[in-house]
């Protein structure tokens, strides 16, 4: 249902009212009764159905800037129509795919194919606010459809993804990782990556403090 959310611009609320209040809204195809799965394009069907979303005019697409580690280089590219999949449990992996030109599918694998991998500095994509990455970005995947455009996929690890602040240009929004499962007396705001932003310099539930 976040997922669902995500593509409608909402919150998971929201999407857990829709389905209970529309007997038409899509069955779950797996998963558990407190975290159902649902078919994405059954769910985005019924979205354009009850206009809670449009289709696009022009092709989707996603701006990413990456900086290798090494040489401080710099990298801007597109990809069409992205597929943006982020990690639900820390110790996964996020995945972004889309199309993309040779030269750039060839700088992404140079770019990534350092040690640490590269940080990504900023990423906007559709249905999901701009998101920053300290490190371990790679091309993991380039595939060819017949003789025509070229699909490359970059994973990183999603405990080193962050949300820009609201109205950045650039840089990363300082907010911290729980080292535990942060009780119900804590009242750090939570970052929709899983970070939290202290209420004062040390809370007591924070870990390491990160520029993200």
């Amino acid at each position: 249902m976040a997922g669902i959310g995500r593509i409608a611009g909402v919150g998971r609320a929201a999407v857990a009212n829709w389905r209970r209040r529309h007997p038409d809204f899509p069955a779950s195809t797996g998963g558990t009764a407190t975290h159902p799965e649902f078919d994405r394009p059954a769910a985005v069907a019924w979205l354009l159905a009850h206009d809670k979303i449009t289709a696009p005019s022009s092709i989707p697409s996603a701006t990413l800037v990456l900086r290798a580690y090494s040489t401080g280089k710099e990298l801007r590219c597109r990809l069409d129509e992205p597929w943006l999949q982020l990690a639900t449990d820390a110790t996964a992996d996020d995945q972004l795919s889309g199309w993309t030109s040779d030269h750039d599918a060839d700088a992404l694998a140079a770019l990534t194919a350092d040690g640490e991998g590269a940080a990504i500095r900023r990423l906007t994509a559709p249905g999901t606010q701009p998101l920053t990455v300290l490190g371990g970005a790679r091309l993991i995947d380039r595939s060819r459809r017949g003789a025509g455009a070229l699909r490359v996929t970059v994973s990183w690890p999603g405990a080193l993804r962050g949300h820009l602040a609201p109205g950045q240009a650039g840089g990363p929004a300082r907010h911290g990782v729980p080292h535990t499962t942060p009780g119900p007396e804590c009242r750090c705001a939570r970052q929709t990556c899983g970070g939290l932003l202290p209420t004062r310099p040390t809370a007591p539930s924070m870990g390491p403090q990160r520029n993200r």
